[in-house]
């Protein structure tokens, strides 16, 4: 009898233990397809959003655009100098001098402002040249000599009468006032307002010509992802010279202000 009790309880002590066992075995594979279930819609969502955007970062074309804008020179410098030579300092100072009232006079009747001239400071130098000594050696000795030089620096906005006087020149030296001068060179005041007028123009036209591209494309013009702006090119009036580091032009009266720009624009179906 008591064997016989036994029996089953033992037979319930042990089922329930097996129970657990199997299914801890169940829940193993139960718990890996749950995960899979989860994870396999996930990651198809995950890679089709990452398609998506790489189609969407794709969808962009690039235009460059250009404009010019004419401005005309409103200042202009000239330079001139004059310069004399002599054994002494003295000496060469006072060969110098009628040469400069000279060339004052000439600037002031052309009709320049006097303060549209400024002299700076006479420039004193000491040489050496060769002067022949009538021997057969040494046939040539080294003398000092002093050379002094006086420049003259005009900046005028009144670049008729400039341009008036420079072609008069001459006359100093038919005169015997020997006289170096430079080339008129033509500066603007106002190229910082020509530069922003010219890259609006630029920007406009790109935006035209993007708009164009994604017309043909069958598509419409989206939001601006990038610009970059490209050198100045400041050119005589209807010039084709570009260079990459920029062109500021001073030789020409007339002239062109050119910016460019290139900008990525994304396109939407």
């Amino acid at each position: 009898m008591l064997v016989a009790l036994d029996g089953p309880r033992y037979a319930q002590s042990v089922e329930p233990s097996r129970g657990r066992r199997d299914l801890s075995h169940v829940a193993g594979p139960v718990t890996i397809a749950v995960a899979l279930a989860v994870a396999l819609p996930l990651s198809a969502s995950i890679a089709t959003n990452g398609v998506k955007d790489i189609k969407q970062a794709r969808d962009t074309i690039v235009v460059t655009g250009s404009a010019r804008y004419p401005i005309t020179a409103n200042l202009a410098t000239w330079r001139l100098r004059t310069s004399a030579q002599a054994s002494t300092p003295s000496a060469a100072i006072e060969a110098l001098r009628p040469k400069v009232a000279r060339i004052d006079s000439f600037l002031a009747h052309g009709g320049l402002p006097a303060d549209a001239v400024s002299k700076p400071p006479i420039e004193v130098t000491q040489v050496f040249v060769s002067v022949r000594t009538g021997l057969k050696k040494p046939a040539f000795r080294q003398v000092p000599e002093w050379h002094v030089s006086q420049a003259f620096s005009i900046q005028t906005a009144r670049i008729d009468t400039l341009e008036q006087i420079a072609s008069r020149v001459g006359n100093l030296l038919a005169a015997g006032t020997d006289v170096s001068v430079s080339r008129i060179e033509y500066l603007s005041t106002q190229l910082t307002t020509a530069k922003f007028t010219a890259l609006r123009r630029a920007v406009a036209d790109a935006r035209e010509r993007a708009s164009t591209i994604a017309a043909g494309l069958g598509a419409r013009l989206g939001a601006v992802q990038q610009t970059t702006l490209g050198v100045y090119q400041i050119t005589p009036r209807n010039s084709t010279e570009v260079s990459d580091y920029g062109i500021s032009d001073v030789s020409s009266r007339l002239k062109d202000v050119e910016a460019v720009v290139t900008v990525t624009f994304r396109i939407e179906h």
